[in-house]
């Protein structure tokens, strides 16, 4: 994309956003054709979802148990606003 901003509307060149357009309606269609060609069936495409499940298990460990720094950073962003409303509660009046 062209312009001193990327990301932003207003510097975008108009024919920039065509050819992306393009490509993704030519990815799209190709899509189309490869299912066709090579369609799952439901009990293949579930397995194969499985295994897929499988393989980032195996990779990064469960994912009800692994680490998830965002969450971690929520949750200390509202435990602190919590104790700041109950210290702002508790003041004298």
């Amino acid at each position: 994309m062209s312009g001193t901003t990327p990301g932003t509307i207003h510097f975008m060149d108009p024919h920039d956003v065509r050819v992306w357009n393009d490509n993704q309606r030519a990815a799209a269609a190709r899509e189309v054709v490869e299912m066709q060609r090579n369609a799952l069936t439901p009990a293949q495409a579930f397995a194969s979802a499985m295994a897929l499940l499988t393989w980032d298990e195996s990779q990064n460990g469960s994912p009800f148990e692994r680490d998830d720094p965002v969450s971690v950073r929520e949750d200390l962003q509202m435990w602190e606003a919590w104790a700041l409303l109950r210290a702002r509660w508790r003041a004298p009046r």
